[in-house]
C-alpha cells in the first residue's frame, strides 16, 4: 500500500504542482494588465504599483490552491483509470476508497494550511493593498478621475465627468462650494484638458458655461456662455492616509470580537458573520474539491489535459457562483450565514460523494 500510495501521490503532487503554476500565472497576468494601466495611463508610479500587486498576490491562492486540487485529482485518476492502473489495485484488494483516502489527508493539511492563509495572511495583505491604493489616490489626484464618480479631493470643488480618454475628459461639472458647504457656482464643459502641476490642477474647459449665484437671492442665477475657459483648482493637500479596516481585513480573532461588540450594541452584523463564516469555508472547500474530482474521475474515460481543465473549470465556476448566490441571500436576511456560507462545500461535496457510491465498485 506504501507503494502504491507513493506512486498516486507522485502523479497527483504533478498534476497539482502544474495546475497550481497555470491558474496562478493565468490570474496574475489578468492583474498585470491592470497594474500596467495604472502606471501608463493613470500616472501610477511603477515601485507603487508593484507594491500593489506584491500585496494582492496571495489573495489568489485562496482561490488558486482548492482548484488546482481538483485539477490534480483529476489528472491522476483520470490517468490511472484510462490505463486502466485501476485494476491491479484492485486485484490487490485495495478498494477505491484507500485511493480517496489517500487524497483527503493531503487535503486536510492542505486545508490547515489554507486556513491558516486565511485568517492571517491573506486579511494583512489587504488591509495594506487597501492602505496602499488609498495612499496612491490621496497623493495622485490624476488617477482618481475617474468617469462616473464625484471627486472632492480638492480644497473648494466638486468634480464630475462622464468620460476620459487619457488627460481629455467629456462632459465636466465643476461645482464650486463656498464656506457654509453651499454650491455657489457650478461650470459644465463639453469637452476639458487637465495637467497637474504641484497641488493645481490646471484645466481647460471647451464650449460651456458657468452659472453663479446672486448673493442676495439664491435663487437667481448668472450665466456666463464660454468657448474657452481656463480654471486652476487647488488640490487639497492630504498626509498619509491610515484607512479603516474592513471585515476581509481583519484576522478571525479580531473579527469575532468586532461581531460580538455589535452584538451587545443590538446590531446584527449579518456581513461581518458571513466573512467570518466563508474564511473557514474556503479553507476547507479543498475537501469538497477532491470528493468532487474523485466522483468525476471514474464517469470520465478521458485522461487530456484540456478536457480535465474544462470540468475543473466548470466545478469552479458553478462553485463560486453558488457562493454569490448565498452571499445575496444573506445580504437580504434569507439565509443564515452559518448554513449559508458552508452550503457550497455541502452541494460540491454532496455531487461527489453521490458519483463515488454510484460508480466506485463499477471501475
Amino acid at each position: 500500500m506504501k507503494l502504491i500510495r507513493n506512486y498516486i501521490l507522485k502523479d497527483f503532487l504533478t498534476a497539482f504542482v502544474f495546475s497550481l503554476l497555470l491558474l496562478s500565472m493565468v490570474m496574475l497576468l489578468g492583474n498585470m494588465v491592470k497594474i500596467s494601466d495604472m502606471v501608463i495611463r493613470k500616472g501610477v508610479s511603477l515601485i507603487d504599483a508593484l507594491k500593489i500587486f506584491f500585496f494582492f498576490a496571495p489573495y489568489l491562492l485562496g482561490f488558486t490552491l482548492p482548484l488546482s486540487f481538483l485539477m490534480g485529482v483529476l489528472l491522476a485518476m483520470g490517468r490511472i483509470i484510462t490505463d486502466n492502473e485501476i485494476i491491479p489495485i484492485k486485484m490487490a484488494g485495495i478498494p477505491i476508497t484507500k485511493i480517496l483516502n489517500i487524497f483527503l489527508m493531503i487535503g486536510i493539511i492542505f486545508s490547515l494550511f489554507l486556513f491558516i492563509l486565511n485568517d492571517r495572511i491573506i486579511p494583512n495583505f489587504h488591509y495594506h493593498y487597501r492602505n496602499q491604493i488609498k495612499n496612491i489616490y490621496s497623493k495622485n489626484i490624476s488617477s482618481l478621475i475617474e468617469p462616473g464618480i464625484f471627486l472632492d479631493s480638492f480644497q473648494s470643488h466638486i468634480l464630475y465627468v462622464s468620460g476620459r480618454d487619457g488627460n481629455k475628459l467629456k462632459n465636466v461639472f465643476i461645482y464650486e462650494v463656498d464656506n457654509k458647504k453651499d454650491v455657489s457656482k457650478v461650470i459644465f464643459a463639453k469637452r476639458a484638458e487637465f495637467i497637474t502641476e504641484g497641488n493645481i490642477l490646471k484645466m481647460k474647459l471647451e464650449e460651456g458655461f458657468r452659472d453663479e449665484n446672486n448673493p442676495d437671492n439664491k435663487k437667481e442665477l448668472y450665466r456666463m456662455n464660454f468657448k474657452i475657459f481656463f480654471i486652476d483648482i487647488p488640490i487639497e493637500e492630504k498626509k498619509k492616509v491610515q484607512v479603516e479596516k474592513k471585515a476581509a481585513d481583519m484576522p478571525l480573532t479580531e473579527l469575532k470580537e468586532k461581531i460580538q461588540q455589535l452584538q451587545k450594541l443590538g446590531i446584527n452584523p449579518v456581513e461581518m458573520k458571513g466573512e467570518f463564516h466563508k474564511r473557514i469555508s474556503f479553507s476547507f472547500s479543498v475537501l469538497a474539491f477532491i470528493l468532487l474530482g474523485f466522483g468525476v474521475s471514474l464517469i470520465i474515460k478521458h485522461r487530456e489535459k484540456s478536457i480535465n481543465f474544462g470540468i475543473a473549470f466548470v466545478g469552479g465556476i458553478v462553485y463560486y457562483l453558488l457562493f454569490i448566490l448565498v452571499q445575496t441571500l444573506i445580504e437580504n436576511r434569507l439565509l443564515f450565514p452559518a448554513i449559508g456560507m458552508w452550503l457550497p462545500n455541502i452541494i460540491i461535496g454532496s455531487i461527489g460523494g453521490i458519483l463515488l457510491k454510484k460508480y466506485a465498485h463499477s471501475r
